[in-house]
């Protein structure tokens, strides 16, 4: 099922519509193409761009190049939002500008808005209950342990003039965002003002527990590329620990889906992530009880628990 008209109408639906929606289309084989020239053919702001089948990362370098508005805001086709979403985001970059004086500089660079996940029908908001500011250094922090902020680039709003020049890596398609938004915060001095209010709905589909989630391409655990060159950009221990939580999450599913199944293919996967869990040298001291058993003979908690 094509979800692009459902992001489509929601933005269209809005009490304040872009001055430009640009469309990226990498190489599918869908009707995704039919259904943005048909877009494109009745909204003159609607403009659709193609490319070979390249990647999120170079669909999103295309996008950022060809965009000439003030603000930048990144949708997935997959997804919707409220109708008052960037009406409610312009509106408070609005009131900061204006509340600003030469003794109190509010230059903001952004803002930041919570959201809803959609999972195995429910639906869960997430947001600050308050409006504040965020600086480079506390977005580097909340991007990995905050459920507010994460590493997702859907609930943000940017001037267009702080990520013209920065590009996300097309060799990363896992955590591209989280990549993308570590270099932009490491490197630059950037205030986003956060709407605590959920406007963004990330639909997180449901996958069959007899589909087998591949975690490892060529031998590499698909989050390691993204998360070796995040620890290059920023040295700080919520970095490991964010690596270290994912290890443990897509184990705990591998053992679930091997309960089920008792596929060679899961256990072969099982294996590769005890291997990479043993290699991230987490202090013994620091592991709880279910790491070490992770570590140590997962096929076996996998049958006691």
């Amino acid at each position: 099922m094509n979800t692009l008209p459902g992001m489509l109408d929601s933005i269209l639906k809005g009490q304040v519509l872009p001055c430009e929606i640009i469309l990226v289309n990498d190489g599918s084989t869908d009707d995704s193409l039919k259904v943005a020239k048909g877009y494109a053919d009745k909204y003159s702001f609607v403009k659709v761009f193609s490319q070979d089948h390249l990647g999120v990362s170079a669909a999103r370098n295309l996008g950022i190049s060809m965009s000439t508005g003030y603000w930048i805001s990144f949708l997935d086709a997959d997804d919707y939002i409220e109708p008052d979403m960037y009406a409610k985001m312009l509106e408070a970059l609005e009131d900061v500008t204006e509340s600003s004086t030469e003794d109190n500089n509010s230059d903001i660079d952004g803002c930041i808005c919570g959201y809803f996940t959609h999972k195995d029908n429910i639906i869960t908001p997430y947001f600050y209950e308050d409006s504040t500011t965020l600086t480079s250094k506390s977005m580097l922090k909340a991007m990995f342990t905050e459920d507010a902020v994460r590493g997702f680039l859907f609930s943000r709003l940017f001037r267009a003039d702080l990520i013209k020049n920065l590009a996300f890596d097309p060799e990363i398609s896992i955590c591209e965002d989280l990549l993308f938004q570590t270099k932009l915060f490491s490197s630059s001095d950037v205030r986003l003002l956060t709407i605590p209010i959920p406007m963004y709905h990330y639909i997180q589909h449901q996958q069959s527990a007899t589909v087998t989630k591949e975690y490892f391409v060529n031998d590499t655990f698909i989050y390691k590329p993204a998360y070796d060159k995040i620890s290059s950009y920023v040295k700080a221990p919520f970095i490991p620990d964010s690596y270290n939580t994912i290890l443990d999450h897509c184990m705990d599913s591998l053992l679930k889906q091997y309960r089920i199944s008792k596929s060679s293919d899961i256990r072969s996967q099982i294996r590769q992530l005890q291997k990479e869990m043993r290699n991230t040298n987490t202090p013994l001291a620091q592991q709880s009880k279910r790491r070490i058993a992770y570590e140590i003979a997962p096929v076996i908690l996998s049958r006691i628990t």
